[in-house]
């Protein structure tokens, strides 16, 4: 396996000898007592590590035991930093808030971290594509939470080991193949692109991913390997009326939901149609809230019955949103605000945002000389769109009429 200079400990054994770009060799095989790394030898290997070729910075080590233990040991701590940002809340809503599903999670995500083939290719899917950092590093923390996501919705939904390992392996693996598109790594460029070429990107990304799973001919049974195969090439366009494939449509939404609400390598998102967009409105085809996304998913799905409108369920329960699912939220949140009459009643947090409105505040309740008898002498701190804090008053009427509507939810 070919492992970053950065990640040798040792004891590993080299399996191929290591040539720089000199025409010399820095190491062979026949230098090594066993072929086996000691420390000199890996201080001189990071020395010279930009002159190895073919691939500057890596050597070959066998992968044996040990080596897959410490590049697990490397991935495991992406997995724990990317899992502690849910569950603080901090990179994204917490969907693992409820212990039990988190206790779960995080044990299936054992089961695939213990699997050398994952290893493997989460590992090469890292550290051996070539590319800017940065759009590769917000694909890999996307696929991880994607992964995190699916396994705690099957979790929710009452599915089977067999079932949350197939879709976490996919989840793991789905957009390694956008690292073999043409886009990649200016991914930016997908913004600019119309809806035709966009169209033909996301099929190239999704065969790819497929293709590159079939390559590495992982260890597990026919069955399982046909299901990965096809969430991998159908994961942005499954059909919804395939009751075979039920894993490919849970990891749809598991996915839609990540990419609309998380820091993407770009501004565009392309799990809606078109016709969908044009239903939902434009704001859908780019990064939006939380609030914003359950509210048009229930405007897509809520008069269907069956395994879409049960994950779409599911989902708001997992991150304790079901008030945005329960029907015509949004209206009635707008017959709450339009009942004042001075026009200044202002929900927060705004249905932008990532939370449930929980707050109804007087918009001119800081204006020298405004009056009005429903005002309460209680303040709410109100963050603007350019992170500054203002107080402003509540009010007396509309707040509980906010936390009605909530608590029916």
């Amino acid at each position: 396996m070919l492992v970053n200079t950065e990640h040798l400990m040792p004891g590993m054994e080299l399996d191929k000898d290591i040539e720089l770009k000199a025409g010399s060799y820095l190491i062979t095989r026949r230098d090594l007592e066993g072929g086996r790394l000691n420390d000199r030898v890996i201080e001189s290997i990071q020395k010279f590590s930009t002159q190895i070729v073919p691939h500057t910075n890596r050597v070959f080590i066998k992968d044996d035991k040990l080596a897959l233990g410490y590049v697990k040991k490397v991935l495991e701590e992406d997995l724990k930093r990317i899992a502690e940002g849910v569950t603080s809340g901090k990179s994204c809503p917490n969907f693992l808030a409820e212990p039990d599903i988190q206790i779960k999670v995080l044990r299936v995500m054992e089961i695939l971290f213990s699997n050398p083939d994952i290893i493997r290719a989460m590992y090469d899917f890292k550290f051996n594509f070539s590319g800017a950092a940065r759009p590769l590093e917000l694909i890999l923390e996307h696929s991880i939470r994607v992964t995190l996501l699916s396994i705690a919705l099957g979790l929710r939904m009452g599915w089977t080991i067999i079932a949350l390992v197939s879709v976490g392996t996919a989840a793991l693996l789905h957009d390694m193949g956008i690292l073999c598109t043409p886009p990649y790594p200016e991914m930016e460029s997908l913004d600019e692109l119309p809806q035709g070429e966009l169209a033909s990107f996301i099929q190239r990304h999704q065969a790819e991913s497929a293709r590159l799973f079939s390559e590495r001919q992982l260890s597990m049974s026919p069955y399982h390997q046909a299901e990965i195969s096809h969430i991998l090439a159908s994961h942005h366009s499954p059909d919804p009326d395939d009751t075979k494939h039920r894993s490919t449509m849970l990891f749809y939404f598991a996915d839609l939901l990540d990419e609309m609400i998380s820091p993407m390598p770009h501004r565009v998102r392309y799990n809606f149609t078109a016709e969908q967009l044009k239903l939902l409105g434009p704001a859908f085809s780019r990064r939006t809230g939380l609030v914003n996304l359950f509210l048009g998913l229930t405007r897509l799905y809520k008069k269907q019955d069956g395994l879409v409108w049960e994950i779409v369920l599911n989902l708001a329960g997992l991150f304790r949103m079901q008030e945005t699912i329960s029907g015509e939220f949004e209206e009635k949140l707008q017959k709450i605000i339009d009942w004042c009459p001075f026009d200044s009643a202002k929900a927060y947090p705004s249905l932008e945002g990532n939370s449930v409105p929980r707050t109804v505040y007087c918009s001119k309740s800081l204006d020298e000389g405004f009056f009005c008898e429903h005002l309460l002498y209680q303040k709410a701190e109100i963050q603007d769109k350019a992170g500054n804090l203002k107080q402003f008053l509540k009010c007396g009427i509309l707040g509980p009429r906010l936390s009605k509507l909530v608590g029916q939810g």
